[in-house]
């Protein structure tokens, strides 16, 4: 527990206090009882835990005093002779104990209190990192579980490609190895995704930067998107500059961010819904919005959601696939360029905004392009 000490100058009426107290305490018993000395003592001890050095100095100081002019022969006087000298030494070296031990004391409990206090903030993020461990660990075994799903489809139907192509009797094998084509492809683009989410977080992405414009990026990654909407049947607007803006980076990794975040306005948002895409530049940098009037972001989610094996609405994603790391790729890749990605959301049920910001020095306008 902290000692109470008190503030100020205030302090330095303790030793008058517990003098004046100590000297009214024993004198209706002197000389029937001495307890003036041990009541001195405490005195002093009082006013140095209370007051500290310089409020114990003065109570040593009065106490002296005290004991010679009421508990000494001869009683209300002070002989300044050898015996007050002697007397003085001794009370003296006694209360400079009491003073070295109070604060000894006070030093060691103040010690001991800074311990505790970082004892317990040890332990309060030792806990919060505990629980943020078994938040990834639960997280890094439901991603697994949702490999094995996503994994197991695709190589189950080509399995069973095979065995129909196998039969004399097949009667359609080109529908039957179109379908084959676009279950290896999906695998193919699963497995491709674990591996650029190994090289970003390895460090190992390597990007070919080079001039590119903006609006054959946006066009890339509608058209790669463009299968998934219509079945969906969402409405896709698209908002560009009217002068042409080109960006120093990596086309297919810039068309692949696009993608991913149209990919994922995608498959957050309802049957027959609005997602827009605009790109603008702002000061120097490329801007580009994503939005949708899809499920939306909780508050708590908006910095996690682009964290590894984090999904907002698991039974969202279950219902169209993926193993739920576009966003990490997309941070991983972004802040590869020297850009920003954030997300903003209304709350549940309100749809969700996501923002790619890339650096002034990685966008230049194309002034005067045709």
């Amino acid at each position: 527990m902290k000692n109470f000490r008190v503030p100020g100058l205030e302090r330095y009426t303790l030793p008058f206090l517990t003098i004046g107290g100590a000297v009214l305490l024993s004198w209706p018993l002197h000389p029937i009882q001495d307890i003036g000395m041990p009541l001195l003592v405490l005195a002093v001890f009082v006013s140095a835990w209370y007051g500290g050095a310089g409020p114990a100095l003065v109570a040593s100081i009065l106490a002296v005093l005290a004991a010679d002019w009421f508990f000494i022969e001869p009683i209300h006087s002070i002989d300044l002779n050898l015996s007050f000298v002697a007397r003085s030494l001794t009370f003296g070296l006694i209360l400079a104990v009491v003073v070295w031990f109070v604060n000894i004391r006070k030093r060691a409990e103040a010690n001991l209190l800074e311990q505790t206090l970082r004892l317990e903030a040890q332990t309060r993020v030792l806990e919060e990192a505990k629980l943020e461990l078994n938040r990834a660990n639960r997280l890094k075994d439901e991603f697994l579980a949702v490999l094995s799903h996503e994994l197991r489809n695709p190589l189950g139907a080509l399995r069973n490609g095979l065995y129909l192509l196998g039969e004399e009797s097949v009667q359609n094998p080109a529908r039957i190895r179109a379908m084959m084509e676009r279950q290896l492809r999906q695998l193919l683009r699963l497995i491709e995704d674990l591996l650029d989410v190994s090289r970003i977080t390895s460090g190992k992405i390597v990007l070919k930067r080079e001039p590119v414009e903006l609006a054959g990026i946006v066009r890339d990654a509608v058209e790669s998107s463009r299968a998934a909407m219509d079945s969906m049947g969402h409405q896709l607007t698209v908002l560009l500059p009217d002068e042409p803006v080109v960006i120093q980076g990596d086309r297919a990794r810039l068309t692949q961010v696009l993608a991913n975040l149209i990919g994922n306005a995608v498959k957050f948002t309802p049957h027959g819904g609005r997602i827009a895409l605009e790109a603008d530049t702002e000061s120097g940098s490329v801007v580009i919005r994503v939005r949708d009037n899809g499920i939306g972001i909780a508050p708590d989610m908006l910095d996690r959601i682009f964290d590894m094996f984090t999904q907002a609405d698991r039974s969202a994603s279950r219902q169209n696939g993926g193993l739920g790391i576009g966003l990490s790729l997309v941070r991983g890749l972004v802040e590869a360029h020297g850009g920003t990605v954030t997300a903003w959301s209304r709350g549940p049920g309100w749809g969700c905004e996501l923002l790619v910001r890339l650096p002034a020095e990685s966008a230049v306008l194309a002034y005067g392009a045709p």
